[in-house]
């Protein structure tokens, strides 16, 4: 199965992804120390990868297949790069 994130933004609180089926995953920013001490600017400066969200002034990635896959929308591979994706249109 693979899923194609279509969006992703954040809040006060955690990092979110949208699948082209409406379906959401998050990660709650206290789950990284760099992303939980960060300033609201610093945590909305981020840009995608095929593969993740990386936030270049915070030297923090994130996969979207992990967060999907911790959200029981899919099974994490080996490279957490195959499954879950982002593509610019």
């Amino acid at each position: 199965v693979m899923l194609k994130t279509k969006e992703v933004w954040v809040d006060d609180v955690a990092v979110y992804a949208k699948t082209e089926d409406d379906e959401v995953a998050y990660y709650l920013f206290s789950q990284w120390s760099s992303l939980s001490k960060a300033t609201k600017e610093e945590r909305e400066d981020f840009f995608l990868s095929y593969s993740g969200i990386h936030w270049p002034q915070l030297g923090e990635d994130l996969s979207f297949e992990g967060m999907f896959s911790n959200a029981n929308l899919c099974k994490r591979t080996a490279s957490e790069d195959s499954i879950a994706y982002w593509t610019e249109e």
